[in-house]
């Protein structure tokens, strides 16, 4: 059974790992067949004047590379391992300097039949040295791309968790809601039904009594659990981040002059569910902030769609920035925002506070 084709990213690194070798090999062959021209004009001289002798030399000699090292990657030496790749490697070197004598024949250089021996030899294991050192270059260049993917596939896996983890949360969170909203209210309004029943049979003092019951139980219902309920999972987040800011907005008690501004006006930015819940707890944290700690009698809330990132601005005229306070809830959101790439920041205006998150829309 044939093997696989090599997909395309097999492929590219084939590619780059054989311009790695060939960019080595001649470069330090082309360094080393320079000073090996240099040698030869100064200790052997020729019927050449020196310039004509030494150019006429180095262009052989890095011919003589050129084709060892074409040699070389015609024949896959980058893939061969163990003894093949040493007689490949010997066969290219030997290939070439045969090559590069000739034309040294051609061209009417000559040397002294000893002399022209040891250059032949010393040529050979010059060139194969250089293979050597473009092999190891491509190893290490192999070993750092590994590396790289290694870690890069290590942290896709951290993300993966984390997306995982986030989605399991939003699960749960879900589920919480729901049965707050439904489940527990429906008890709440069970028990509410029951004791209007008892009252019935009461006497005034404890039927005042049950109604009082009745009406803190509703209350309960209403603003507690409706309460938890919408912090859990935020009222209108499925339909999208600015319906679930009218919606708390719309929860805001009527003393408080409360406002949504959407720049531009319409925009709803397209987030995913995450993006858009962590959003809307800030929202929630900085309304619950200015009425419970700023004593605020206006909360402005003002979302800014940007072309590349989303500004969420929620502005009171409480009574401004407490730095002895804990801020945990903050510190929370923070971290959350930071991890998604974003910001956000609590400071002090003229007449309250003001609460800025900032997330990139990516």
């Amino acid at each position: 059974m044939s093997a696989d084709p090599p997909g395309p990213s097999a492929l590219m690194d084939h590619a780059a790992d054989q311009r790695q070798f060939s960019l080595v090999a001649l470069a330090l062959g082309g360094t080393l067949s320079l000073a090996a021209s240099l040698q030869a004009v100064l200790l052997l001289g020729g019927d050449l004047a020196p310039a004509v002798d030494l150019l006429v030399r180095a262009a052989i000699n890095l011919i003589g590379v050129a084709i060892a090292t074409a040699l070389a990657v015609s024949a896959e030496l980058i893939s061969l391992t163990g003894i093949v790749r040493f007689a490949v490697l010997v066969s290219c070197s030997v290939v070439a300097e045969a090559c590069r004598a000739g034309l040294q024949l051609l061209v009417g250089i000559s040397s002294p039949d000893d002399v022209a021996l040891a250059e032949s030899v010393i040529a050979a294991v010059l060139m194969s040295v250089t293979f050597v050192f473009a092999l190891q270059s491509v190893s290490s260049r192999r070993r750092a791309r590994e590396s790289e993917r290694a870690r890069l596939a290590q942290a896709t896996m951290g993300l993966t968790a984390l997306a995982a983890l986030a989605d399991e949360e939003l699960h749960m969170r879900r589920e919480l809601a729901d049965a707050l909203h439904t489940t527990l209210q429906g008890r709440v309004v069970m028990l509410q039904a029951e004791l209007r029943d008892l009252a019935a049979d009461l006497d005034d003092a404890a039927r005042a009594r049950a109604e009082h019951i009745g009406r803190e139980l509703d209350a309960l219902r209403e603003i507690e659990l409706r309460g938890a309920s919408a912090a859990l999972y935020p009222e209108g987040i499925d339909r999208g981040l600015v319906a679930a800011l009218r919606a708390l907005t719309s929860r805001i008690p009527a003393a408080i002059d409360a406002s949504l501004v959407i720049i531009p006006s319409g925009a709803e930015p397209a987030l995913d569910l995450g993006r858009r819940l962590t959003l809307a707890r800030v929202a929630e944290e900085g309304v619950s902030n200015a009425l419970r700690h700023g004593r605020a009698t206006r909360v402005d809330t003002v979302l800014h769609v940007g072309i590349d990132e989303i500004t969420l601005t929620v502005r009171d005229d409480g009574a401004g920035v407490d730095p002895t306070a804990a801020r945990s809830g903050l510190r929370r959101l923070s971290d959350l925002l930071q991890g998604l790439g974003g910001s956000l920041e609590l400071s002090p205006t003229p007449s309250g506070a003001q609460l800025v998150a900032r997330m990139p829309r990516g």
